[in-house]
C-alpha cells in the first residue's frame, strides 16, 4: 500500500532527526526496584495496533523514583519491527520487583507520553523490562529491539545486553543509523541488495571491530518500485506482521 511506504518515509525521516540530535547524550541506566501505577493502553494508530505501557520504579540503590516509558511499536510496511512482548503476564496490582536496561529520557518522537505531564526528576525508555519472578530470578517481559544511535556512553552498554543472544533479542533498525558495524557477510548482502532500508538481525560479540559488536542480517526490507515494503533477503513470513484491522 502506497501509504504504508509514506509512513515508513516519515521513520527514516525521524530515525535522521535522531541521528542529529546526540548532543542531547542519552545515558545508559540499569535498575533494579519495585514497579508501582502500572499503565498499559492499547490503541490504533493510523492503519495500526500499537501497546505502551508506564511506571514509576523506587531504584534500590539510590532510593529515587524514575518514571519508565516504553517506546512505541516501530511499523514498516506490512510488518512490525519491534518491540516485543513475551507473553509474560505479571500481576502489577502486586507492584513485582524489576529489572531495568534502557537510556534516560524519552526516546519517543514526538517526545510525549500520551497525556502524561512527564514532569517527574528522573525518566528513562525501558529496552529491557525484566520481572522477578522467585527471587533473582527474572523473566523478560518486553523488549524495545528497534535500534538507532543514542550516545557513545549508551550504545555499547545497551548493544552488550543484546549481544550473542536469539529472539526476543533480536533486533530491528535503519541500515544507516547504526553504532555497530555489520558482519562481512551482512555487509555483503546489504551491499548486493540496493533497495533495502531496514534490516532485521541478531548482535554478535567480536574482538576483530573497535567498538566490540557486529550486526549479522536474517532479514533486509525496502521499498519496490512503486512504494510497497518488499524483503530483500530472509523469509518474509517469518517477519512479524502488523495487527492492522480495525
Amino acid at each position: 500500500m502506497k501509504r504504508i511506504g509514506i509512513l515508513s518515509i516519515a521513520c527514516i525521516f525521524a530515525t535522521a532527526v535522531w541521528v542529529h540530535a546526540q548532543e542531547r547524550a542519552l545515558q545508559p541506566v540499569e535498575l533494579i526496584g519495585k514497579a508501582t501505577d502500572f499503565y498499559f493502553t492499547k490503541n490504533y494508530n493510523s492503519y495500526y495496533w500499537r501497546e505502551d505501557f508506564t511506571f514509576l520504579l523506587k531504584d534500590e540503590k539510590t532510593g529515587q523514583i524514575w518514571r519508565i516509558l516504553s517506546r512505541e511499536p516501530t511499523p514498516a510496511y506490512d510488518w512490525r519491527m519491534g518491540t516485543t512482548f513475551t507473553g509474560l503476564t505479571p500481576d502489577w496490582k502486586k507492584d513485582p520487583r524489576v529489572k531495568i536496561v534502557g537510556v534516560t529520557g524519552i526516546d519517543r518522537l514526538p517526545a510525549k507520553f500520551y497525556d502524561f505531564k512527564l514532569d517527574e526528576p528522573n525518566l528513562a525508555t525501558a529496552h529491557l523490562v525484566h520481572i522477578e519472578v522467585m527471587k533473582d530470578q527474572w523473566k523478560l517481559y518486553n523488549s524495545n529491539n528497534w535500534f538507532h544511535k543514542w550516545s557513545a556512553k549508551a550504545d555499547p552498554v545497551i548493544y552488550s545486553h543484546y549481544a550473542d543472544k536469539q529472539a526476543p533479542y533480536d533486533i530491528y533498525g535503519f541500515i544507516n543509523g547504526q553504532a555497530a558495524p555489520f558482519s562481512k557477510k551482512a555487509q555483503d548482502l546489504i551491499d548486493k541488495h540496493k533497495g533495502a532500508r531496514m534490516f532485521h538481525g541478531v548482535i554478535r560479540s567480536t574482538k576483530d571491530v573497535p567498538f566490540g559488536y557486529e550486526i549479522d542480517v536474517l532479514h533486509l526490507v525496502g521499498p519496490d518500485k512503486g512504494g510497497n515494503g518488499v524483503v530483500f533477503h530472509g523469509d518474509a513470513k517469518t517477519l512479524p506482521m502488523l495487527e492492522k484491522k480495525k
